[in-house]
């Protein structure tokens, strides 16, 4: 149980990195937005990195909040037909639905692969800030290996039993 609570706290303090920087960037975006809109129509002065520097932010808040909401399982799903089934069978089911996630998953840290070493190999850059692009390729692989942490984190709670039942798992408390 020792190394269950280290990574429960791991957990934790992973996700509360997560949350700060995905303040940070919805701030960002608002900044930037803000700031274009100021230089296209008050100083009829339009700014070229703008945009891209928000779709860029707006990727990673995106990505990242979406590995808080695994954290938690807050996506949607149905239950309808699960909710049906016995207890015994409907753990199963769970299960082997939480094993299919994750494989999506790791086929998801390991796509990005190509685009990366495309990349570097071209040197290309994103057109307005400079940015090497092998750089924000490579956060699409952190985004989805914090996913895959996190998640694998809710299923080990899952089966030991220290998180939510399978009943009220993502539900407001």
């Amino acid at each position: 149980m020792s190394i269950l609570k280290n990574l429960l706290k791991l957990s934790a303090y992973l996700e509360y990195l997560v949350k700060v920087s995905i303040t940070l960037s919805i701030g960002g975006i608002v900044l930037f937005v803000n700031i274009a809109v100021f230089f296209r129509y008050v100083l009829s002065n339009p700014l070229t990195w703008t945009t891209e520097i928000s779709s860029y932010l707006l990727v990673f808040t995106v990505l990242f909040g979406a590995a808080i909401g695994l954290r938690h399982n807050q996506f949607v799903k149905v239950e309808v037909l699960s909710n049906l089934l016995p207890r015994r069978l409907r753990t199963a089911v769970i299960l082997t639905t939480q094993v299919l996630i994750a494989l999506f998953l790791v086929v998801c840290i390991g796509s990005p692969t190509m685009l990366i070493q495309k990349a570097i190999l071209t040197k290309t850059v994103s057109p307005a800030l400079g940015i090497p692009m092998s750089n924000l390729y490579h956060l699409l692989r952190i985004g989805f290996v914090c996913m895959l942490f996190f998640f694998c984190m809710g299923t080990v709670e899952f089966i030991a039993g220290t998180g939510n039942s399978d009943s009220d798992r993502g539900e407001a408390k």
